[in-house]
């Protein structure tokens, strides 16, 4: 069975180490069942780098009602540096010594993830529509396999950094969601697990005990507008993976003890079938 696991920054930067040595246990335990890919973002991170370089992290509010970075020249070189460098390295360094052969990188190398570079966005300031020029964000247009599927012949467990190269060779900060699962769908993966700090999609997030263990495409379609924050966010991540072809999602919390293992043997957090 083919995994793609999908790791945050802000579970990076609150506390992974569950991860890690769940992954240990599944690599050591279950290699003959599971193969893990794993893609991760590291958002908060970012914005650690640039406070060090003395540069504020710069968001807006886009006309769909999302927050997005502005990703311009000194936002990408942060970009860069952590999911490239600190972030990609750091979760090698944890796999390997749960003697896990892990091997990271980010999406520029090899043109595995290759995007079309959106160098302007449309946001919104003051509830007026403004242009930001200077985007160095890209809207993920092919995977290439071919260096993933060697890994994995290998029995390496790919780590990799969701940046991109653009047509025109520059690197480009993509989502990490979606690199998930583009990644998921090109490798016609079985399953893409999200990772996060919730234990799944609520119906109402102020009540713990509304938690949906599983959802069809179509009902989730009908309630994600009325879902909140993160999860709404997260909602439409596995809308769109789903979309795409992913077979089926699970949305669950990377905090609790085997969060991993949960998810595939014992039906934790949220599972979203395919249409």
């Amino acid at each position: 069975m083919k995994v793609v696991i999908k790791i945050g920054g802000a579970l990076i930067a609150e506390n992974f180490s569950n991860v890690i040595n769940d992954i240990g246990h599944i690599h050591s335990k279950f290699a003959d069942k599971y193969t893990l890919i794993i893609v991760h973002g590291g958002g908060p991170q970012i914005n650690e780098t640039l406070k060090k370089m003395n540069k504020e992290p710069k968001y807006f509010k886009t006309p769909s009602g999302f927050l997005t970075r502005f990703t311009d020249q000194e936002a990408i070189e942060a970009a860069i540096m952590t999911l490239g460098g600190l972030n990609n390295k750091r979760i090698v360094e944890a796999l390997q010594k749960q003697d896990v052969n892990a091997f990271g990188f980010s999406g520029i190398d090899g043109g595995v993830i290759e995007a079309i570079r959106k160098d302007k966005i449309i946001v919104l300031v003051d509830d007026k529509k403004i242009i930001k020029r200077g985007e160095f964000s890209g809207k993920i247009d092919k995977i290439s396999t071919t260096i993933l599927d060697f890994l994995l012949d290998k029995n390496y467990v790919p780590v990799i950094g969701a940046l991109a190269k653009s047509k025109e060779g520059d690197i480009v900060n993509v989502d990490g969601d979606r690199a998930a699962s583009n990644i998921a769908k090109a490798l016609n993966a079985d399953l893409l697990i999200s990772l996060t700090d919730v234990e799944g999609i609520y119906r109402d997030f102020n009540d713990k005990t509304s938690l949906i263990k599983s959802i069809d495409f179509e009902k989730l379609e009908d309630m994600k507008e009325s879902l909140k924050g993160g999860m709404k966010k997260k909602a439409h991540a596995a809308l769109e993976a789903l979309k795409l072809g992913v077979k089926k999602v699970i949305i669950c919390s990377g905090l609790i003890e085997n969060p991993i293992f949960n998810a595939l043997e014992r039906n934790g957090g949220t599972t979203i079938n395919g249409k």
